[in-house]
Formats: structure tokens, sequence, C-alpha cells
């Protein structure tokens, strides 16, 4: 088959990343694969695997991305177009009608649709969620990354749940040992005490307040140090919220790291804060490095990964006493590693591959 991935960038992010993972797996599979991207090349982007095409429209805005999209699919003639996220699954509808081909479409919904509105930063991105009781339905098939999340975009969006197809992202790759690996904090090489690492975008949606703020509790109870990795709008309101409560000492944000799995491996508990998600890649990746895992019960997608609390324990967003029982329990009592590992591989890259490949090839044979 030749497949259209469509994004907007490569730039270092959980849809991009997801996005070049399943065009590696496709192309691993004899697929002729193109990344066509809606913006010209950013400094820090992901690097695709060679074999994968990449065709970048250098638009500024939707509506020009649009118009170039169109030609694009006019004259390569796709047999089909997969897409992630509303602006861009509405921006592919419209480009397919359009450039008037036969290109099948599949989009995806990444993120709970109702909170993703609320927070919206531009009404553009507001409108988007607006349009999709109308526009989605135009797609040949309709894709979300977790039963809660279809769940939510069939309410929002007016569609009927049996129209939504579940696959889960792409998110364990078991190939560890083949990269680089990059240099660990200090306090991961030579631990004198345990280690809670959290990572993610600093930015209100990850609630990284809230785990300061239970683990500043958890400090009063027994010796711990906590690493957060990400960059963000959030940093200079979690910095000034570390020096109110005096934890600068036990308290690192080491910046953006592409590869979290070394810290991973040597981390005593991965926690995950967020005010709602879609998925949440970085707790499979924490469930393959054998990890214990705190993680707040949000929308969508850390109940389904963690099995309702088998693999994981679940805290209400927001809550700080309750976060820092969890924390201390699972300092006491880790979940077994082995277990963990093996949870991981049920969001392989592989089974996630084989979804995806078995819908495109049903829609483009049943053309």
């Amino acid at each position: 088959m030749r497949i259209g991935l469509f994004f907007w960038s490569l730039e270092l992010g959980g849809v991009e990343h997801m996005m070049v993972e399943l065009a590696r797996a496709l192309v691993e599979r004899g697929h002729s694969v193109t990344l066509i991207l809606a913006r010209a090349a950013r400094p820090d982007e992901y690097l695709p695997d060679p074999r994968i095409g990449i065709v970048r429209l250098g638009c500024a805005t939707t509506p020009r991305t649009i118009l170039k999209l169109a030609v694009h699919l006019s004259s390569l003639r796709y047999d089909l177009l997969y897409t992630a996220m509303p602006t861009t699954n509405i921006a592919a509808i419209a480009a397919i009608s359009l450039a008037r081909v036969p290109t099948k479409l599949v989009i995806s919904e990444r993120s709970n649709p109702v909170l993703e509105a609320r927070h919206a930063p531009t009404w553009r991105y507001r409108a988007a969620f607006t349009l999709q009781p109308f526009v989605y339905p135009l797609a040949d098939a309709i894709v979300a990354v977790s039963a809660g999340l279809a769940d939510a975009l069939a309410k929002s969006a007016r569609l009927s749940r049996d129209t939504i197809r579940v696959i889960y992202n792409p998110a364990f790759c078991d190939d560890a040992g083949n990269k680089d690996r990059p240099a660990l904090h200090p306090w991961l090489l030579d631990k004198d005490r345990p280690v809670i690492l959290a990572a993610g975008r600093l930015m209100a949606q990850k609630d990284f307040a809230t785990l300061i703020r239970a683990f500043a509790l958890v400090r009063a109870q027994r010796p711990a140090r906590l690493i957060i990795l990400g960059e963000g709008p959030e940093r200079p309101r979690l910095e000034a919220l570390l020096d109110e409560l005096g934890l600068e000492s036990d308290v690192a944000m080491p910046g953006y790291r592409s590869d979290i799995r070394p810290f991973l491996a040597e981390a005593d508990v991965f926690a995950l804060t967020s005010i709602w998600e879609g998925f949440g890649n970085v707790l499979v990746e924490a469930l393959g490095a054998g990890c214990s895992i705190v993680s707040t019960d949000c929308p969508d997608g850390p109940a389904e990964i963690l099995a309702d609390g088998r693999y994981g324990t679940l805290v209400a967003v927001g809550d700080e006493a309750g976060l820092c029982s969890a924390l201390i329990r699972a300092l006491d009592r880790p979940f077994d590693p082995q277990e963990q590992r093996q949870r991981a591989r049920h969001f392989s890259v592989a089974r996630s591959a084989d979804a995806y490949e078995t819908l495109f090839q049903h829609l483009v044979g049943a053309r």
C-alpha cells in the first residue's frame, strides 16, 4: 500500500513520536510510507527511519495547508491517508474533498475532546471540536487510542460508538539495547535515597504542581528525591513553588530528554499526575522498564493501561494527600518488575501496527 501519514510537524511530542513509530513499523512491513508535514522543518525534531519519505508543505495557516495538501494528494494518489488530532483530521477531510481522489481516510483522536476544548489555547482550536459532529462522519474510519477516549468522543461529537475503533498507541518498543544511553542524573547513578521520576511537558494539563506538593508531604516522612523531566511554560511557576516549599535540594528539573527509558530503569517509582490524557504513552514506557507506578485516575487511558490498579496505584486528580500515601506505599512495596514488563507488551509497536495494517488493508481492499 502507498500510505500517507499527515501531521503538522515532527517536533518533539507524544503524537509526533507515535506517528514516527507507526511509520517505521509500516515501512518495515513493505509498505510505501510518506510523512506529509504541514510546517517547515524545525531545529528539534524526531528523525524518522530513512526509508520513510518526507513531504513538507511549508504552510503557516490551516487554509493554505488544506489547499496544498489537496494538490499533493491529487498528484501522488495515495491508497490511504492517516491523521491524528482534531485540526489535522478536519484539514485532511477538507483536502480529500477538494482533491476528489479515491484515497481512503483514517482519522484518529488522541486526547479527551471535552477537556481539550475547555482548555483550548485559541478559538481556532476550540472551533475544531465544534466541527467534529459534522465532518468526522465523512472519514472512512475513526480511531481512538483508548476505550475511554472512544466513549468520550462518541458522546461529545454525537457519533455512534460502534463507528469508533480502539487501537492503542505503539508505545512499547523492546529495543533499548540498540540505542545510545543518555547520561543519567547523578541522583540515579549514586543513589543514597529513593528517587521518584516524572516526565512530560511542563504545562497545566500535567499538574506537576500537585506532584511537588505531594512530594513535600513525602519528604516530611522519609528521605527521597524527585526528578521531573521536560520543558514548557510552567517552569517558572514550578520553580517558584519549589523555592516556596524549600525543596530545591531534593527536586531536580533537568529539562527535556528524548529517551527516558534509562531514567525509568533506575528510578524507584514513576508518577503521572495529569488532569487529563488520551492514552498515556509514558506509563507504558514505565511498565516496560519494570518501574512501579502511581498515576492519577484521569480521563482517559491510565486506568486501562494499569488495568484498574493491578499494575500501578490510581489516585484522584489533584489529591495531594492521596498521592503522597500512594508514593510512599509504592516505595515500600514495589510492583513486580517482570509483571510490569509483561504488561507493557500489550501496548507494543508490533501489536499496534498489526491493528492498523489490518484496518488499512480492509479499507483499501474494499474500494
